[in-house]
């Protein structure tokens, strides 16, 4: 199994949502800051976030057990991020 950084999973989140925004007609996905909310902030709805926890899995091959992530963190990209992160770290 694969470990992964928080910086390879944001590379994993901006490529989803560039995949997403374009299939919508949106333009690309540019940087995603560290506490950018992508639910507040318009660039997933519930159904996207649902998608994205779905990518994560998928993309890191591991059943990642979200609710042990701060309900509140979730949809934060920083946090988000460092949680799937040390997931993989931790199911190594």
């Amino acid at each position: 199994m694969n470990t992964f950084t928080p910086e390879d999973v944001r590379l994993c989140v901006t490529e989803y949502l560039s995949r997403e925004f374009a299939a919508s007609g949106r333009g690309p996905c540019e940087d995603l800051p560290e506490d950018c909310d992508l639910l507040l902030s318009g660039m997933i709805d519930s159904i996207g976030l649902l998608n994205l926890i779905s990518a994560l899995q998928e993309f890191t091959g591991c059943d990642i057990d979200f609710e042990l992530l701060d309900p509140e963190e979730i949809t934060i990209v920083g946090p988000l991020c460092r949680f799937v992160a040390e997931c993989t770290s931790v199911t190594k």
